[in-house]
């Protein structure tokens, strides 16, 4: 497992980040006994699982919630469902704005790697990067509307012509931000 997200991690421009698992028990008076102590027992189990990542080389590996920055995070989670979608084959894999915190280099190797991991499995993203959303088949747009007093969200397929519109707008965004027009 270590070495697939390795693997994938140096692809999303994280070259030298080191990943691994902790697996342990921890002791509890009151809980099973195994091996001469007595362990915690969840409704998992006993083994307590934790990821731990070193971003960036020469660091050491530290617990990922309290470490990863929210693109390093995003890539992590990337890769974690890329090695995991190869030995569990989940049908529909979920990536809410896994855009988040990257940029547009890397938002276009995350496009490729998701259009990858939708040749074996239905891949659904919610995302705000053109480099990203170029890679996907089908898109909609996700709108927010008012009728009435009350707010709605409405979800509908787009074109073509309309969906190089939404790119082109996206575009658009992202270079208005860059340049300090929003």
């Amino acid at each position: 497992l270590s070495a697939g997200i390795e693997s994938e991690l140096k692809e999303l421009q994280m070259a030298g980040a080191r990943f691994a698992v902790d697996l342990h028990w921890e002791d509890d008076p009151s809980g099973a006994p195994t091996d001469g102590r007595r362990v915690g027992f969840t409704r998992t189990g006993l083994d307590q699982a934790e990821f731990l990542v070193a971003p960036n080389p020469g660091e050491g590996l530290k617990p990922l919630a309290k470490i990863a920055s929210g693109g390093e995070t995003s890539r992590l989670m990337l890769g974690l469902k890329g090695v995991l979608a190869r030995a569990d084959h989940t049908p529909t894999l979920i990536f809410d704005e896994i855009d988040q915190g990257i940029g547009g280099r890397v938002g276009g190797v995350v496009g490729a790697k998701l259009w990858r991991l939708a040749r074996n499995h239905q891949v659904l993203c919610i995302t705000h990067l053109p480099q990203l959303a170029a890679h996907g088949d089908q898109h909609f747009r996700v709108e927010k509307v008012q009728r009435g007093g009350r707010t709605f969200t409405t979800v509908g397929p787009l074109t073509e012509g309309e969906r190089l519109a939404e790119l082109a707008q996206m575009l658009d965004r992202l270079l208005q931000q860059r340049d300090g027009r929003v």
